[in-house]
């Protein structure tokens, strides 16, 4: 199961066509909660993080209540993978970094964790077990820092996870084919492995 983040002034209809069907695995299901008003939280992911208040918490609870509902129907959490698009990247990396706990993979497109520039992310210990970890996006993307990117990978892996973290000379603001290739790589072992 895939729990699918879109990003600012989307909706989930907008990943069929950006995730979805470009990945091609039939087999695969998909669930994609709506954002109020198109957006999970108010502000940019690097303003302090007060300043998203009470939209981000409202936002993380909304995806753990989502998480656990699918672990109640039998998705266990470390079955379920997350992916999300831009604003839903940075809430999908807040959400898998703050509930410590590991799930099949998380694939942030274009996106990373919240907080200001300079902040400090606590990495002790290894919660994630070599969760794989898929994070990049354009070199010089208008809304998401190439060093927050970076950043957000390098916390991952102190947290145990493998990161496969790729930033494209390129100022697109989009999920590119090579992102696409390696998101589907990661289903298709997970499916291979699990049964899906």
């Amino acid at each position: 199961m895939v729990i699918l983040i879109h990003g600012r002034g989307q909706d989930p209809r907008d990943l069929d066509d950006m995730i979805v069907a470009r990945i091609g695995l039939p087999e695969v299901a998909y669930v994609a909660p709506q954002a109020a008003d198109r957006t999970w939280y108010p502000l940019g992911f690097m303003k302090p993080v007060e300043e998203n208040q009470p939209g981000l918490d409202f936002a993380l609870a909304r995806i753990a209540a989502l998480a656990d509902e699918l672990g109640a129907q039998g998705m266990a959490l470390a079955e379920q993978v997350i992916f999300g698009f831009s604003q839903g990247a940075c809430l999908a990396s807040e959400y898998v970094y703050r509930r410590r706990q590991r799930v099949a993979a998380l694939c942030a497109f274009t996106g990373g964790l919240i907080g200001p520039a300079g902040s400090r992310w606590e990495t002790d210990g290894a919660p994630f077990d070599e969760m794989p970890v898929l994070l990049g996006g354009a070199s010089e993307d208008p809304w998401v820092p190439a060093a927050r990117m970076r950043e957000t990978a390098e916390v991952f892996q102190q947290l145990g996870a493998r990161v496969d973290a790729t930033i494209y000379p390129s100022a697109l603001h989009e999920i590119n084919d090579d992102q696409i290739a390696r998101a589907r790589g990661i289903l298709t072992a997970i499916l291979q492995s699990r049964g899906w």
